[in-house]
C-alpha cells in the first residue's frame, strides 16, 4: 500500500499490507510522520446501543456505563473511546466505541513516544470506502474494514462469522470486497456463496464500478490512542472563559444534584454487588464446589445435567422428559426456537431448531453438550423460503463413565 492509497499486487499471503510510514510498534519510539499500529484484536470495535437524542459527555458517559456492565470492566480496567464518520455531525451521534485495556494503552503510549502522527489500531491503516469491503491478512490475522464506520482484526476461522454477522446486520450488500493479498480459502468460499465479487486492483474495482478506496481518508487519525478519550470535557474546560464563571455556579449546582444521584446509583451497585456474591456462593456450595466460575448459567446446567443423569441411573435410559426439560431450557437460553421435536429409543431425541445463522447454530450445539449432552449435529441449511438457519440435531444422555 502506497502512501496515496494504491495497494502493490505482488503481496504474498501473510505479508504486511501497510506502506512504509506505518509501523507495528515495538522496542523503538516513532519517528517523524511515522504512525504507529497495535494489534486490532487488542482493540475491537464495538457497537453500543444509545438514544438518538443523547450528546456530548452524556453520550460518552451511558456508552462507557454500558461497555462497563457487558464486559464487566471497573474504572481502572478498560479505556472506551467513541467511534465516528468524518461527516457533518458524526461526532454528535456515533454508534460505536474503540475499548482497549488500560494497562495495555500505557504501554503502547511509553513504545510510541512524543513522536511520530497517531497510534491506531492496524485495521484502520487499510483503505476505505462506504461501499466497500476491504480485507488482508497481516502476520496471520484478518484485518477488515466493512464501509468506513466499522472493521476489525480476528483470526481466519473468527473473521468468517463476523462477516457473516455483518451480512446479517447490513441493508445494503457491499458492491465489491477489496483483497490486496490472498485471503484464506474459507472466506473465498464464503463471499463467493453470497456472490460478493472480490478485486485485487484499482482496475477491476473500476471494472465492477465500486469507489476507489483511500487510506486515512475518514478521520481515523483523529483516533489517535496516544489522546485523552475524554474530548468532551476537553472541549468544555477550554470554552470555559473567566467571564463565564456564573455559569458555573449553576454547573456547581447541577454538580451537587449529580453528586446525590451518585450517592443512590452507588447503593444500588453494593446491593448489586451483594447479591452476586449471594448467588456465587450458592454455585459454590450447590453446583460447582471446585475450579473457577466463569459462567454461572452453564456450569449450574451442567451440574444439573449430570445429577439428573446420576438420579436416572448412569448408563441406563434417562427420562425423555428429563432429556426434553434440560434441552428445552439450554434452547431458550440461546434464543433457538424448535420446529419440530421427536423421540425414539433408537436415535434419542432428534430436534429441528431455526437459529439466526450458522454460527448461532453451532453455539446452540456446544451450550448443549457444556450443558452435559451428547449431540451429534445432522445438517444445517438455510432456505429461500424461510429466515434464519434450520439446524437439525441428535440429543442424547451421556453413557457411564464419560
Amino acid at each position: 500500500m502506497s502512501a496515496d492509497g494504491s495497494t502493490s499486487q505482488t503481496a504474498e499471503q501473510g505479508a504486511t499490507p501497510f506502506a512504509d510510514q506505518f509501523v507495528y510498534l515495538g522496542a523503538q519510539a516513532l519517528k517523524g510522520r511515522q504512525i504507529g499500529l497495535v494489534p486490532g484484536v487488542e482493540v475491537p470495535l464495538l457497537p453500543v446501543d444509545l438514544p438518538a437524542g443523547l450528546r456530548g459527555h452524556a453520550r460518552e458517559q451511558v456508552a462507557d456505563r454500558q461497555l462497563r456492565d457487558v464486559l464487566a470492566g471497573g474504572e481502572d480496567v478498560i479505556e472506551i473511546r467513541p467511534f465516528h464518520g468524518s461527516g457533518a455531525g458524526a461526532e454528535r451521534g456515533w454508534w460505536r466505541v474503540l475499548v482497549a485495556d488500560r494497562a495495555r494503552m500505557a504501554e503502547w503510549r511509553a513504545q510510541a513516544g512524543g513522536e511520530g502522527r497517531a497510534v491506531l489500531p492496524d485495521y484502520l491503516a487499510l483503505p476505505a470506502a462506504e461501499d466497500l469491503w476491504t480485507l488482508a491478512l497481516s502476520g496471520g490475522m484478518v484485518l477488515a474494514r466493512l464501509g468506513v464506520e466499522d472493521g476489525f482484526s480476528a483470526p481466519p476461522v473468527l473473521s468468517r462469522h463476523l462477516l457473516a454477522d455483518a451480512l446479517q446486520e447490513t441493508d445494503a450488500m457491499p458492491r465489491a470486497v477489496f483483497a490486496p493479498n490472498r485471503l484464506p480459502a474459507g472466506i473465498e468460499t464464503f463471499l463467493a456463496r453470497h456472490d460478493i465479487p472480490v478485486a485485487t486492483s484499482h482496475e477491476q474495482l473500476q471494472e465492477i464500478g465500486a469507489t476507489i478506496p483511500k487510506v486515512l481518508a475518514h478521520g481515523e487519525l483523529s483516533f489517535d490512542l496516544r489522546r485523552d478519550p475524554r474530548a468532551a470535557r476537553q472541549r468544555l474546560r477550554r470554552n470555559v472563559m473567566p467571564w463565564r464563571w456564573p455559569f458555573l455556579v449553576a454547573l456547581v449546582a447541577a454538580i451537587l444534584w449529580a453528586g446525590a444521584q451518585m450517592l443512590a446509583i452507588h447503593e444500588l451497585q453494593e446491593q448489586t454487588r451483594e447479591r452476586r456474591d449471594a448467588t456465587l456462593q450458592t454455585v459454590r456450595e450447590a453446583f460447582v464446589p471446585a475450579g473457577p466460575i466463569l459462567d454461572v448459567r452453564t456450569q449450574v446446567s451442567r451440574a444439573l445435567a449430570e445429577a439428573r443423569v446420576a438420579a436416572s441411573g448412569a448408563g441406563e435410559t434417562v427420562s425423555p422428559l428429563d432429556l426434553l426439560g434440560l434441552a428445552a431450557e439450554v434452547m431458550t437460553a440461546a434464543e433457538a426456537a424448535p420446529i419440530v421435536v421427536d423421540y425414539s429409543a433408537a436415535n434419542g431425541l432428534s430436534v429441528a431448531a431455526r437459529v439466526a445463522n450458522f454460527a448461532a447454530a453451532e453455539d446452540l450445539a456446544t451450550a448443549l453438550r457444556d450443558a452435559g449432552l451428547v449431540v451429534t449435529v445432522v445438517e444445517s441449511r438455510v432456505s429461500d423460503e424461510e429466515d434464519g438457519v434450520r439446524s437439525e440435531m441428535r440429543i442424547s444422555a451421556p453413557e457411564a463413565g464419560e
